[in-house]
């Protein structure tokens, strides 16, 4: 059978390997930049550098003494205030009770210059509107983190883009000349580096005691694709017969 077979990636002609090395680098490439785009969204949700566990908590539990705006406008959303005052001002009128009198005589105009241009009735972004006080009062409800649909609509994507891909590696990697247990183990290991991924997003929901699980899934998957883009590049280029 194919997976039993050996040197099968070496006897490719040389343009051949070169395609497949590319799709190995270019894939690699691709899961750093996501990850650096997960790192840049979610390091600051508790307002301090570096992901931690409880970003993640913030993120999937969220923070149950907050609003949903207040989570909001101390974490990802402060660097888009146009100075500190009004990032105070906001803040202020959210703990004082956010009240629609001040929103009109002063915090409108905040929220035009700072949030609106993303968060419009046209953009929508992330599904938010802050044009209006009635589309900010959605906001002023207890912060419970991602939504349930949030997670799940996030989690049909994540599946449906990862799977392919990860079936793509393992079927490069069945074809190199490693021990078939070591070929077996990661591509095991690769899937249910996906399973654990997601379904952690899930249980921490549920609970913040689960936030550190979506940490080991994410480094799960990580190692994932690290092994399975650096084996059949080390097969191709320099492992010795």
């Amino acid at each position: 059978m194919f997976w039993k077979e050996t040197l099968r990636l070496r006897t490719l002609p040389i343009i051949t390997k070169i395609i497949i090395s590319l799709f190995l680098v270019l894939t690699g490439i691709g899961y750093l930049l996501g990850f650096t785009n997960i790192y840049m969204t979610y390091n600051m949700v508790d307002e301090k550098p570096g992901l931690s566990i409880k970003d993640i908590s913030l993120t999937y539990y969220g923070a149950r003494d907050k609003t949903t705006l207040e989570k909001a406008i101390d974490g990802s959303m402060r660097q888009y205030f146009l100075d500190k005052n009004e990032y105070k001002i906001v803040k202020d009128w959210v703990v004082d009770g956010a009240s629609e009198d001040v929103w009109d005589s002063e915090i409108e105009s905040i929220f035009d210059a700072s949030c609106s241009t993303c968060h419009s009735e046209a953009t929508a972004l992330a599904g938010v509107v802050t044009e209006e006080y009635s589309d900010v009062e959605e906001l002023l409800t207890q912060n419970s983190g991602k939504s349930w649909s949030r997670i799940v609509g996030v989690s049909h994507t994540h599946i449906l883009a990862i799977t392919p891909l990860v079936f793509l590696l393992v079927l490069v990697l069945s074809f190199t000349s490693y021990p078939l247990l070591l070929k077996n183990v990661v591509s095991l290991f690769a899937f249910s580096a996906v399973f654990m991924d997601v379904g952690f997003w899930f249980l921490a929901k549920l609970s913040p005691f689960f936030s550190v699980f979506v940490l080991i899934g994410g480094m799960s998957l990580g190692l994932t694709f690290g092994l399975l883009v650096v084996l059949p590049l080390y097969d191709l280029w320099i492992k010795k017969v």
